[in-house]
């Protein structure tokens, strides 16, 4: 008997082992299913992110200078289909900070030639940007910069060698705007503002002092950052807007020749290159007059020209010729750059800064192609317009786009963020990242948006 009992008890517990290891076997080709369900889900939702992506580049491709198009359009941007497998639809929405409405998002695109650009921006408008300080103005141009020359506040090389973890700095333009972080004395609140999970809206936790992280003011308003008015991507081809090579007029005036401008500005430009002058930009030649130091023919020392540029021409003057090299980097476009970056340009101030955002919304297509409006509609003379035009474009080429791809019913998500470049043609994304680590931007109704595909 006692044997008997030892076999059955054996016997139990062999049923036992073989029950527990059919349990773990079934777990874990449950845990192998659940994963591989998950994989396969955040494989669609990437997909479903990358078309919203897609959908930027061909719409900027065909309407890169129709505002309208991609700056607020739900129809294109919001709660797009993908594809459906059956158990869940996969949408996409692109979203941006909505200047107009701080509370609602808008459906479009972002300009990067609507902020200031780092790399280039001179120490005047640098200090101008909310939260910079002189100090802070040095530490960047002396780690953009390719000298060693401290400047009187900044730090080179020398100063990063002595870090408890030293780094090379970039000596020359920084990839991203987060690189600024590698710069002395710039900080995450500096560079991010409160907009801690990048979504263009002010959060219970971005306004709510110092009761949980980010740090804020409690002041109702959202803080942005350098992030919402500064770039590191934003140049352009140095070309007319039919796409031809404009003429430097410092070659002379016959360069004014072979683009049309007119016998008097020909005869002008050609007189003063002539006396060992220098154009600094083509808005120079605005009600510009010059008395001739020497004797030309029949024109004698004294006399004075004038260039016989005025609001009636200055819009080709702008289009057609230029000062510089081949390409532009960090022209602000005047039709679409915000008050405060628009404040924070040479000439520029905060009363001239919204008096062009509320006269720009009138303009029509034609007076738009260049900055030429800003003179002819009146809104600055010829003198501040010589000092703030060559700081300036009216067009754009380099596009942020942030998409939030979902599933429903499932609730998988992926928030994907590119720049989008068509300087150089055929729309390319120049960079990319994954947000999704920072959470759901915002609450989608998903179902409502099925409702009505």
């Amino acid at each position: 008997m006692r044997r008997r009992g030892t076999i059955l008890v054996s016997v139990l517990i062999i049923v036992a082992l073989s029950a527990f290891a059919a349990a773990a076997l079934m777990y874990r080709a449950q845990a192998e299913i659940t994963a591989a369900v998950a994989s396969s889900r955040s494989h669609r939702a990437r997909s479903a992110a990358m078309s919203g992506l897609r959908r930027a580049m061909s719409i900027l491709n065909i309407a890169r200078e129709d505002q309208e198009v991609w700056y607020d359009n739900p129809e294109l941007f919001q709660g797009q289909l993908v594809s459906e497998d059956g158990v869940n639809s996969w949408y996409f929405t692109i979203y941006a900070y909505n200047p107009s409405d701080p509370d609602l998002l808008r459906n479009g695109l972002t300009d990067e030639a609507g902020k200031i650009n780092v790399n280039v921006a001179p120490a005047d408008t640098l200090l101008r940007l909310p939260g910079m300080e002189t100090e802070l103005v040095d530490c960047l141009i002396d780690y953009r910069d390719r000298d060693e020359d401290t400047r009187p506040l900044g730090a080179e090389q020398d100063y990063y060698n002595q870090l408890p973890h030293p780094y090379l700095i970039r000596n020359g333009a920084l990839g991203t705007l987060e690189e600024l972080l590698m710069v002395k004395d710039f900080t995450g609140p500096l560079v991010y503002g409160e907009d801690y999970n990048m979504n263009g809206l002010l959060e219970q936790n971005e306004d709510d002092a110092e009761e949980s992280f980010p740090p804020d003011n409690g002041d109702g308003l959202l803080d942005r950052g350098l992030l919402g008015l500064a770039t590191v991507w934003s140049y352009e081809r140095n070309l007319s807007n039919d796409g031809e090579a404009r003429g430097n007029l410092n070659l002379g005036g016959r360069v004014v020749q072979a683009v049309g401008l007119g016998e008097t500005t020909e005869e002008f430009v050609e007189l003063y290159r002539a006396e060992d002058n220098q154009f600094s930009h083509p808005a120079e030649l605005l009600e510009m007059e010059y008395e001739l130091r020497q004797d030309h023919g029949q024109l004698r020392a004294g006399t004075v020209i004038s260039s016989g540029v005025t609001a009636q021409n200055l819009a080709d003057v702008l289009d057609r010729l230029t000062t510089e090299g081949p390409v532009l980097f960090g022209k602000v476009n005047v039709n679409t750059a915000s008050a405060e970056v628009l404040a924070a340009l040479p000439g520029s101030d905060e009363d001239l800064a919204d008096r062009i955002v509320g006269a720009r919304t009138n303009l029509d297509t034609a007076a738009r192609e260049t900055v030429a409006w800003l003179y002819t509609e009146s809104l600055v003379g010829a003198d501040r317009f010589k000092e703030i035009a060559p700081h300036l474009s009216a067009r754009s080429f380099q596009f942020r786009v942030r998409c939030v791809a979902y599933g429903w019913p499932c609730g998988q998500f992926r928030v994907m963020e590119a720049v989008i470049d068509l300087a150089l043609g055929s729309p390319r994304i120049v960079y990319q990242r994954d947000l999704t680590r920072l959470g759901m931007p915002f609450a989608i109704d998903a179902e409502q948006e099925q409702r009505a595909q």
